[in-house]
């Protein structure tokens, strides 16, 4: 006997419908109705086809990731391979939806706005990388399919956005060293001037240390650290440091590494490197893989017919692990 889709509604007590709307926008069913439609596929062995739920749509079938070129920039954190594992844990977001979906997703590099106009014709929806610059958002003006765009952006911007908040975060990096009791920190950060990030993180922190020391340096470079390194013993003997926090986990690890410090410490991104500290320093976890999952949900909400807000996964601080 063939497995159909009503097989599994007639299974499930459902109708054919939502079954259907489990595969293609899961987060339209309640979990109630999904845990009992992905019972009863597995009882009866069942897995969307999914070309044929792309002729049903009159689709392709396939979601895009896209990825933009970064190349030529003073700094882009995506380049550095130390930072491999945050494109990692943003795929694991998205395979979490789009793997109980009957869509499939393809991996693309786009470069001008002609690439992106041959896109739209490949696929049915587009979700983002690290759209944070306006030349990237441009590439988006006259597309006619949906898309997502993720994760450094404005509130104003135009576009369904999910986004973290990063002046938040350098909120949270502030307030977990004044409950530590610290009343003169040492801030590290770079480039301000050309990465928003870094502006709005410094900009969180001197929002609860409006005097706090803030050293700027090449950040990710093999010498940023060496070179500033006297500058920063020099400090910490005659400004009575008694805390720091870096724009990022391995900006603070190298630091710890030279500088083995009895003061209380974060950084951020809850990157493999503050799993290494342990105790010794707290982060700020943007939580990339929980950003990217909503992403994509709200991706296949909009080709479901479905209106869709843009939303911010707000960063949490952890302490002594890495985040998801």
């Amino acid at each position: 006997m063939r497995i159909t889709r009503d097989s599994v509604a007639s299974l499930a007590n459902v109708s054919s419908a939502t079954v259907s709307r489990v595969y293609n926008a899961p987060d339209s069913v309640s979990a109630d109705l999904r845990q009992r439609v992905f019972e009863a596929a597995e009882t009866l062995g069942y897995s969307p086809n999914c070309l044929a739920a792309s002729l049903r749509r009159k689709g392709t079938g396939t979601l895009a990731f896209v990825e933009f070129n970064k190349t030529g920039r003073p700094y882009y954190w995506g380049n550095f391979p130390s930072f491999d594992w945050f494109f990692g844990r943003s795929l694991r977001g998205v395979q979490q939806v789009i793997g109980q979906s009957s869509w499939q997703l393809r991996f693309y590099n786009v470069r001008t706005k002609e690439d992106m106009q041959a896109l739209q014709k490949q696929c049915d929806g587009i979700l983002s990388y690290d759209v944070d610059m306006s030349e990237e958002l441009a590439l988006f003006e006259d597309i006619s399919i949906p898309y997502v765009l993720s994760h450094h952006l404005h509130e104003s911007t135009q576009g369904l956005c999910v986004r973290t908040d990063n002046r938040y975060g350098g909120v949270l990096q502030g307030n977990y060293l004044r409950d530590k009791g610290c009343v003169r920190p040492l801030y590290i950060t770079g480039f301000i001037e050309s990465v928003m990030p870094h502006a709005e993180r410094l900009e969180g922190f001197l929002s609860v240390y409006p005097e706090a020391r803030v050293l700027h340096t090449s950040i990710g470079a093999a010498t940023s650290i060496t070179s500033i390194l006297p500058q920063i013993e020099q400090i910490l003997s005659s400004d009575h440091i008694d805390g720091i926090a870096a724009v990022n986990d391995l900006t603070l690890f190298d630091v710890l590494m030279r500088l083995p410090l009895d003061m209380p410490a974060v950084g951020y991104d809850a990157s493999p490197f503050s799993a290494l500290l342990g105790a010794k320093a707290a982060s700020v976890d943007i939580q990339c893989g929980q950003l990217y999952q909503k992403a994509t949900q709200k991706l296949l909400l909009l080709l479901s017919g479905q209106q869709e807000e843009s939303s911010t996964i707000q960063p949490r601080l952890v302490i002594g692990s890495a985040g998801m």
